[in-house]
């Protein structure tokens, strides 16, 4: 199994005070990615702590995600967003991953195969580069 931990605000949703900001650009290519490496979307975003994974589902369709959410990284809230995906890692043997979020200061003292996305831009084709690097 492959999976791709998925941030969402700042990676498709880029004004994070809004959930109306989404950027297709970044959707295509996360679209392609996963597509391309057989990707199963984890969510790791704090969208997760007031969404089911069916709420979550509908708004990721309405925005033209095509890859369905395979699943969450457990909720912590004492710890810190890497050790959540350690977590997830330690309980679900993957192949291939990757991590993808704009704020990564809590996730790489903790696990590797992070590509830090630019808020203000999302998913571009610099981080589609670095994620392709790691999965191949």
């Amino acid at each position: 199994m492959n999976v791709i931990f998925t941030d969402i605000d700042g990676v498709f949703n880029l004004a994070v005070s809004s959930k109306k900001n989404w950027n297709y650009s970044s959707i295509e290519i996360y679209n392609r990615i996963c597509e391309e490496f057989d990707l199963k979307p984890v969510i790791t975003s704090t969208w997760r702590t007031n969404h089911t994974i069916k709420e979550l589902q509908r708004v990721f369709d309405y925005w033209g995600i095509d890859t369905p959410i395979y699943d969450y990284t457990p909720i912590l809230y004492s710890e810190p967003r890497g050790i959540e995906i350690d977590t997830w890692l330690r309980e679900n043997p993957c192949d291939k991953w990757v991590v993808i979020d704009d704020n990564v200061l809590g996730i790489t003292p903790f696990v590797s195969n992070v590509v830090k996305c630019r808020g203000w831009l999302g998913l571009t084709e610099d981080e589609y580069f670095e994620i392709k690097k790691i999965l191949s």
